[in-house]
């Protein structure tokens, strides 16, 4: 059974920055999805990071997951 797309943000999707090794763990459900992950959020929560994103667009104003500061290089989002 083919697994259904998620849907599409009102609004731009604000990339997150995740490169930091805090945002990297041992696999373990997604909390929002329930699929195996290596990423953590912020708080520590296994996550996926487009889930993130496509989350934080749909949720504007709230802050559950965040991008890392700038260490003051060129910006790229991976």
């Amino acid at each position: 059974m083919p697994t259904p797309q998620p849907e599409q943000p009102t609004v731009p999707v604000q990339l997150l920055n995740w490169r930091d090794g805090q945002h990297f763990g041992q696999p373990a459900p997604c909390v929002l999805r329930g699929t195996t992950t290596p990423l953590r959020s912020h708080a520590k929560e296994p996550e996926h990071k487009v889930r993130a994103e496509l989350r934080n667009a749909a949720h504007t104003g709230e802050t559950r997951f965040v991008s890392d500061p700038p260490k003051g290089g060129p910006t790229d989002h991976a």
